[in-house]
């Protein structure tokens, strides 16, 4: 608290006109600022306002009492997680002047970190723009990408070999890969529509889907969720229907980019866009619980065809994290000692 009332008498003059958020001062993107819930926003008050009547948060009503500190201390803690718009009216001497910032309330934990170590590898074709990996029922479905080049695959986990391939629409961009009552969900990137398949890959309905398409999962209560290249995990239900959204974030902020993504123990393992590091989110809150290092396992000098990370799947009978990218020469064979704690 000492610190602020110090701050306060050397920057008083420099908001003269309105009330001044001198803390936070910055965040990850010029659109908000970020916080922790156990810091404080300090908001300093002009010198015709540096006795406070009252402080009113816009959106639910509450009112704060003033003081003569010449400033405002809101504790971060009142702030829901991710982004707020706050909106606060200051009430002093008959004057009243409004407020409003865009404040990110970040994670209270940091991740706990994991690299990829003790792990195999199967052949994967180095042609394939992999958009979508899943295991089901003893096999590996993987969909790949390009408009000319999307396809869906069958695989066999034991040796990477294709059993069996479906080319799709020349005219599309095949995205996230998902199974759902024993058939295969397949999104399109900008095309407006998702696929529906057997396990035979045999196309069974088309539909509207208005989201941009990124990655797809199943959650174990049958529900769905989706990326589309922002911070945002979308719950979707099993027709593909929005029925809400939740911020991914870490002690840093927003994590952008979402990609690909994998349901496992209640836990959602999510690619990000252009980085060797996987994110486990929890899909209630959106906090990151803990950011898997998989940069080791792809020598990119050796390899300059290999493009980012991007294919997540799981079986569960075995305990086994497969993982492989866009023209990766090998899909990973992981047993995560993360299950055993």
């Amino acid at each position: 608290m000492h610190k602020w009332i110090l701050l306060i008498g050397a920057l008083r003059l420099l908001c003269s006109c309105g009330i001044y958020l001198e803390h936070p001062s910055a965040g990850l993107s010029p659109a908000w600022k970020t916080v922790a819930s156990s810091d404080s926003l300090v908001y300093l008050l002009p010198p015709g306002m540096a006795v406070l009547d009252s402080v009113v948060h816009v959106a639910s009503g509450r009112v704060y009492q003033g003081g003569d500190s010449g400033a405002f201390i809101l504790p971060a803690a009142l702030l829901k997680p991710g982004s707020n718009t706050l909106e606060l009216i200051f009430y002093a001497g008959g004057k009243v002047r409004k407020s409003q910032e865009v404040i990110y309330l970040v994670s209270d934990i940091s991740p706990r970190q994991y690299s990829i170590d003790h792990f195999t590898r199967l052949p994967h074709d180095e042609e394939a723009f992999t958009q979508g990996l899943v295991w089901w029922k003893g096999y590996l479905f993987e969909s790949t990408g390009l408009v000319g080049a999307s396809s869906l695959r069958k695989i066999d986990p034991g040796s990477g070999a294709i059993l069996q391939q479906h080319d799709l629409d020349p005219t599309i961009f095949a995205e996230g890969l998902t199974v759902y009552d024993d058939h295969l969900i397949l999104l399109t990137w900008k095309d407006s529509v998702a696929y529906g398949f057997d396990l035979n890959l045999q196309q069974q309905w088309v539909q509207p889907y208005e989201e941009e398409g990124w990655g797809l999962t199943t959650a174990g209560d049958s529900s769905l969720m989706a990326t589309n290249g922002s911070h945002h995990l979308l719950h979707l239900s099993p027709t593909l229907k929005h029925r809400k959204s939740t911020d991914v974030y870490n002690h840093r902020g927003p994590v952008l980019y979402l990609n690909e993504l994998e349901y496992i123990n209640g836990l959602v393992w999510a690619n990000v866009l252009g980085d060797d590091t996987i994110v486990v989110v929890d899909p209630q809150t959106g906090k990151v619980r803990m950011e898997v290092d998989v940069s080791a396992c792809i020598n990119r000098e050796q390899y300059p065809r290999a493009g980012v990370l991007n294919g997540i799947a799981y079986d569960p009978l075995r305990s086994l994290v497969y993982l492989t990218g866009k023209n990766w020469p090998f899909i990973i064979v992981w047993k995560a000692q993360i299950f055993d704690n």
